[in-house]
């Protein structure tokens, strides 16, 4: 490659488009241009030309072999806010540095892999439905008159959702263990399409002790009838957290399901249960109200729920509540 070298033929050294180059070559800030040999009578030349020692010195500032957050985040699966919060955390090593107009975040490749190995679900994420498969979380399984709940699924990538049940005896099993051994679901969902409406009616269980509880029964119930698009679950100090849409569970009433409706009604924390003559509505409880608003303090309340990763309801709702 001679001294000089053409705009197109930069661009490919440094590992962008020209388009890109030209908006560093007519960058604001001076001290982040890489600026042409010929910047005056380029188009009498037919082009811009660069030293290739200036292209090589730009590159070196410009490309990094180190992983930024967002590449970082790729490589587990997760999202740039979870490495992120790793960062805030201090669980992960890092360093900040101006890399293409901004300040970012960089990560080690071998800071990285230490981080995977010591958290090998790290790029897994809680899931209660698998498509795929059919599973559900809490789903039951039978075999010989035993019974079996699924009580993990973790999706690794947008194709494969790992899943373990767990026996009434205790013993963890792989799906892929327990359909060799012979277990097979007792119970299948039917997809639902997304419920509009703002909310969820809010339910805290108690970790069932037995794979029959009847708090496991309300939740297949919930499962059946509002579908895993309209529902949340998590798992925290002991109790099973259920968030579902508003929706009516048809068919079940108190002379025919007493004890489910019973656990419904003792462990909602938010949202209205109420009989119908054809089953059970779960009702958010919500109603709608105006504000009326500058458009300066609407982008102001926009921004601090940004800044908390909240959608601009949930950081209202979470400070008046």
């Amino acid at each position: 490659m001679s001294e000089y070298i053409s705009l197109t033929q930069a661009a490919k050294e440094i590992g962008i488009t020209p388009t890109s180059l030209y908006k560093i070559i007519n960058h604001e800030d001076p001290m982040k241009r890489l600026e042409p040999v010929n910047k005056a009578t380029h188009r009498g030349d037919g082009g811009y030309r660069f030293r290739l020692t200036d292209v090589l010195e730009f590159k070196k500032g410009y490309v990094k072999t180190d992983l930024t957050s967002m590449e970082a985040a790729r490589r587990i699966g997760r999202s740039t806010t979870f490495v992120h919060k790793l960062i805030r955390d201090g669980l992960i090593e890092f360093y900040e540095e101006e890399y293409r107009g901004k300040r970012t975040y960089f990560i080690k490749e071998e800071d990285l892999e230490q981080y995977i190995e010591k958290n090998p679900d790290a790029g897994k994420v809680e899931a209660i439905y698998d498509k795929r498969n059919g599973l559900f979380l809490f789903q039951p399984f039978g075999k010989d008159g035993s019974l079996a709940r699924v009580v993990e699924l973790k999706r690794v990538n947008n194709r494969k959702v790992e899943a373990r049940l767990k026996t009434s005896d205790d013993q963890l099993l792989t799906f892929e263990e327990a359909s060799k051994q012979g277990w097979v679901p007792l119970l299948s969902i039917t997809e639902r399409k997304p419920i509009n409406g703002y909310g969820y009616a809010r339910f805290e269980f108690p970790n069932p002790k037995a794979p029959d509880s009847v708090i496991y029964t309300a939740i297949e119930e919930l499962f059946k009838q509002a579908g895993p698009a309209n529902m949340k679950i998590a798992r925290e100090d002991g109790r099973i957290k259920v968030e579902v849409r508003k929706c009516v569970l048809f068919g079940v009433m108190p002379a025919s399901h007493p004890d489910l409706i019973d656990k419904l009604r003792l462990f909602i924390k938010s949202g209205e249960i109420i009989s119908k003559y054809d089953g059970t509505l779960i009702d958010t409880g919500l109603l709608p109200i105006n504000i009326y608003l500058t458009e300066a303090k609407k982008q102001d309340l926009i921004r601090k729920a940004e800044e908390n990763n909240m959608s601009l309801q949930d950081w209202i709702m979470d400070r008046i509540c």
